[in-house]
């Protein structure tokens, strides 16, 4: 009985993927007439193929099906890009739509043009015609692009602000080689602590850590961009990072920041709070001398908190200034930051740098 289901539930499914790729109309993508272009025709039908399939809404005709009616109805001599043309081969294949398309590469400027016909009727139903700024290595982003605008499908703002001939122009970028960059990946470098915090680190005496100044920094940094204009880029930034491990400690932070990156030079400025652990005690100058609250109990002025071996680990907020380039190595960017923190009882100064892919 339960192997009866089995079967009578497959055979359901299998109807009902069935109805589902009837109720779909069908399209059929002739040909590409292409000019200046180092892409094939056989290259530009695979790419318009893939992107319409990739939206799921209507189904496309095999390209040697294609091929063999086109050629049985049209020499090789002529070429079939009439409207008139088109719609016999579209008859032919009983298909709802038939595609045609162009690309024509001058100078730096990529035009395609893509027509949807609908056979019946032997008209246009519809076209998309887009300029690109022209970068072979993103071919692919233009037809993809082109299909979207043709079947009226959302496209990025980031992707029209690097792709799109006119925007980019006008952002005086340096075409789709410029991409908003993302540089989400791990980060290392040092950190070096001066003013009266840096006594206290270096201090053997009661309450000192006796270590160094300079610490290295190990972490990891997340981002996302939020807005993206073409020639800027802003960004929210998530750093996490553990310090001092070069001397025996682990002093976890994280940094929040806001920072605005230039898409065209890589360079860029942040700023935003950050949360360390450290360890403080409460206390007082007496006599030139630190002495700590429990031990001075006749003192009357004010006890403050500073950076103590004897006290207790606490959680301090602070503030982080970071200024920074990222310079390109095939697709891997290597981000280089300049931070400070400023502190009342000495600024704490750092270099950061890691690797994150370009994609």
């Amino acid at each position: 009985m339960k192997k009866l289901r089995s079967k009578l539930g497959i055979v359901v499914c299998l109807c009902l993927v069935q109805i589902g790729l009837m109720a779909k109309e069908t399209i059929a993508i002739v040909n590409f007439d292409v000019i200046g272009s180092n892409y094939k025709e056989a290259q530009y039908l695979s790419m318009v193929t893939s992107e319409i399939r990739k939206l799921d809404t209507l189904v496309v005709v095999d390209k040697y099906t294609v091929a063999e009616l086109t050629q049985s109805k049209v020499s090789a001599e002529n070429k079939c890009f009439g409207v008139k043309c088109l719609s016999e081969i579209g008859l032919g294949l009983e298909v709802d739509y038939v595609l045609s398309g162009s690309a024509e590469l001058t100078g730096e400027k990529l035009s395609i043009h893509l027509r949807l016909i609908d056979p019946k009727t032997a008209k246009v139903v519809d076209s998309d015609y887009s300029e690109y700024l022209h970068d072979g290595e993103y071919i692919w982003k233009f037809m993809e692009m082109s299909v979207k605008g043709l079947f009226s499908k959302k496209i990025r703002i980031d992707d029209k602000a690097v792709f799109d001939f006119d925007i980019a122009k006008n952002a005086e970028l340096e075409g789709p080689r410029i991409k908003p960059y993302n540089l989400s990946g791990p980060r290392f470098g040092g950190s070096y602590v001066t003013g009266v915090n840096k006594e206290v680190l270096t201090s053997s005496e009661a309450g000192g850590f006796g270590k160094e100044a300079f610490m290295t920094v190990i972490g990891y940094q997340y981002e996302k961009s939020y807005l993206y204009t073409g020639a800027v880029q802003a960004v929210m930034q998530i750093n996490f990072s553990l310090t001092g491990l070069d001397q025996q400690m682990a002093i976890p932070a994280a940094s929040f920041l806001n920072g605005f990156r230039s898409s065209k030079y890589g360079i860029e400025v942040g700023f935003g709070p950050i949360f360390r652990f450290k360890k403080a005690a409460l206390g007082a100058m007496v006599d030139g001398e630190w002495v700590l609250k429990s031990d001075a109990s006749s003192f009357e002025g004010k006890f403050v908190r500073r950076l103590d071996d004897r006290g207790k680990y606490l959680l301090q907020a602070g503030w982080v200034w970071a200024v920074g380039k990222s310079f390109k190595a095939g697709n891997m960017n290597i981000p280089v930051n300049l931070y400070a923190i400023p502190d009342n009882n000495g600024w704490l100064f750092g270099l950061s740098m890691g690797y994150a892919l370009h994609k």
